[in-house]
């Protein structure tokens, strides 16, 4: 796979996140265009088999999802995290957001915890209401990366030919939250959101990065790293 222009897409939002902490206001109108072009992308059955190879022997999987500007178009690059933490960018998945209606699939009940089908659908309502005035108090730390348990996609037990959605909200950890700072913002994932049926649950476990941990460190997301250094 050739890296530069992902490269080029990961290298193009960290410009323009780091123009908009400098409180450049014209930065703002920029992402805020960027994050509502579209309302979701869909991950493939495939693409899911894919990822369950790479991540056999990993002790803990997940999906990295970065971000990035391409040609005036925001993308989503998911990679596993095994191969990102190797530096292995032969298998990348790119996505764009949009707001084609998903195809009907038939509805699936999850187990593990997921969330209700209302919660995904109130959390998203917070992301598209409450954007711009959360943006704002992410200025100084905006997210370049979501990472999401690979279990969010494996529990949808997609068969051959179909595929699931995800799609941004804003959720906090608290049982109440005072402020828009609390929030953050996740990929949630869902196996069927079409008109005239839905999913009764939804996948949410996602975590933006930055901040990075010392449990998740920087070092495991190689794509990021190399596409800082210009490599």
């Amino acid at each position: 796979m050739n890296t530069s222009p992902i490269f080029q897409a990961i290298e193009n939002w960290r410009t323009l996140i780091d123009s908009y902490k400098r409180g450049k206001d014209e930065s703002r109108k920029k992402l805020l265009e960027l994050l509502n072009q579209g309302s979701h992308f869909s991950v493939k059955a495939d693409e899911i088999q894919a990822w369950t190879e790479r991540l056999a022997n990993a002790s803990n999987p997940l999906i990295h999802v970065y971000a990035g500007i391409d040609d005036d178009v925001f993308k989503l690059y998911l990679i596993d995290s095994a191969s990102d933490a190797a530096g292995d960018f032969t298998y990348i998945v790119i996505k764009e957001m949009n707001r084609n209606p998903p195809c009907d699939v038939p509805e699936q009940q999850l187990v593990n915890d997921p969330i209700s089908s209302q919660s995904a659908i109130y959390r998203n309502f917070m992301f598209n209401m409450y954007c711009s005035a959360w943006m704002e108090t992410q200025r100084d730390d905006f997210f370049r990366i979501i990472s999401i348990p690979f279990e969010d996609y494996a529990r949808m037990n997609l068969n051959k030919g179909e595929s699931c959605i995800s799609f941004f909200g804003l959720t906090n950890e608290k049982v109440t939250a005072s402020s828009l700072r609390e929030y953050h913002i996740e990929l949630i994932t869902m196996k069927d959101l079409a008109i005239g049926s839905i999913s009764s649950t939804a996948e949410n476990c996602s975590t933006p990065r930055p901040p990075f941990t010392v449990a998740d460190p920087i070092t495991n997301y190689q794509l990021l790293v190399q596409s800082d250094a210009g490599i």
